[in-house]
């Protein structure tokens, strides 16, 4: 706004030194008639003198006064620039056209809804007890003023970040999708992408839609294998829709990343609920921890220029075989991705990992997507893995363009 104001004021500037100019124009139409009559002066003196009626020293000193006089109006005549007069009523009226114009294009181009929603904010944030007709119009403004940019990513997920802190799911759910759909049109990242696709399976769930909110948890932990809010909200809508088995394993799975000082409780109580609904089933299910491989996998920075059929290929193996025992395909969206082994990755009936002792895992990105190999794939140094006492086990795999 302050911008705006002195621009303003130097228009008017212009405008008023245009007004001024005018009345300096009048001065030196003074100075032309000044110039007139000093040559009518000098004509008149040399009629005088031829009649006689005027002495020569006279002559002299009066004809070299006027001609200095005449001098310098000249000089004076010949340094302005003749300049047609601007009316004031003109002026006025080049002022408010130089106003209102000046408005309508900050109001189009310039900022004036950010400042309003910055305003907005900084309000909220100084407001002791907000209302929650200042937090709607203030995300109402928000959202106006990011309409007219559709491509920010952060903005948007700022918007729907608040949203769902107030409660406004359905509100966000729109906003997550345009934030999902911008990420997988530029540069796609993995764990951004299981982010966004958990909250959106959030407010899914708060809108009482479970299937499709669980579709959502799915989706991202095939993204993000270790996505804590995933595997909460599908362990705890698998258990509401009587997927018993299902919960347990989720919740297993969530256990199983939490750290050694982390108190684990709460998920201990939820498997014993789920394992006494299945005994009433008749059903005794003790749940032991499935061997898992949680894989982290640095490809190389040329990953960018992929094609879009290219995909990503997480096996593991007994060693001195070919044909592996769990196998995970996925689109290659990120420099870096966390891929998750376990044996709902077998490959067939005689698959898993459960019984081996000892695995080696390997990666390589497919540039036709198709499992089998071919020449120009891009591969990673093998890693064996020792299953024998810890069934849980964290690695790395640093893929290799040939």
């Amino acid at each position: 706004m302050m911008i705006f104001l002195l621009m303003i004021l130097t228009a008017w500037l212009f405008v008023l030194l245009a007004v001024r100019t005018g009345r300096s124009s009048r001065a030196r139409d003074s100075v032309t008639e000044s110039v007139a009559i000093h040559r009518d002066r000098l004509t008149q003196l040399e009629d005088d003198f031829r009649d006689g009626t005027l002495e020569l020293a006279d002559y002299q000193q009066f004809k070299t006064e006027t001609e200095r006089a005449l001098l310098e109006d000249s000089r004076k005549a010949a340094s302005g620039t003749d300049l047609r007069t601007l009316p004031w009523p003109l002026a006025l009226i080049a002022l408010a056209v130089i106003a209102v114009a000046a408005w309508l294009l900050y109001m189009h181009w310039g900022a004036a809804d950010a400042v309003e929603v910055r305003r907005g904010f900084i309000e909220l944030a100084t407001s002791e007890q907000p209302t929650q007709q200042q937090l709607d119009a203030t995300l109402d403004g928000y959202q106006a003023m990011l309409e007219r940019h559709p491509d920010d990513l952060q903005g948007w997920f700022r918007l729907a970040n608040m949203q769902m802190e107030l409660g406004r799911y359905a509100d966000a759910q729109p906003n997550l999708e345009r934030v999902l759909r911008l990420l997988r049109e530029g540069d796609r990242n993995a764990e951004d992408e299981a982010t966004i696709l958990a909250y959106l399976g959030q407010t899914l769930w708060a809108q009482e839609q479970p299937q499709a909110a669980l579709a959502r948890f799915e989706e991202a932990l095939q993204f993000n294998a270790q996505n804590n809010l995933a595997l909460g909200f599908a362990g705890r809508l698998t258990f509401e829709s009587g997927a018993y088995r299902d919960s347990i394993d989720y919740w297993l799975r969530l256990k199983s990343l939490a750290s050694e000082s982390a108190d684990t409780g709460l998920i201990d109580e939820f498997i014993r609920r789920a394992q006494a609904a299945l005994a009433e089933q008749g059903i005794d299910y003790q749940p032991q921890l499935q061997p898992r491989l949680n894989v982290a996998i640095e490809l190389p920075s040329a990953w960018e220029g992929l094609p879009d059929a290219a995909a990503l290929f997480v096996y593991a193996r007994q060693p001195g075989e070919r044909m592996p025992l769990v196998v995970k395909r996925i689109p290659v969206t990120a420099g870096e991705l966390n891929v998750s082994l376990s044996d709902a990755d077998a490959m067939g009936p005689m698959g898993g990992l459960g019984g081996h002792d000892r695995v080696e895992v390997t990666a390589r990105v497919s540039f036709s997507g198709q499992a089998q190999s071919a020449p120009g794939d891009w591969t990673a140094q093998p890693v064996t893995v020792d299953l024998s006492e810890n069934t849980q086990q964290q690695l790395s795999l640093q893929v290799r363009q040939p």
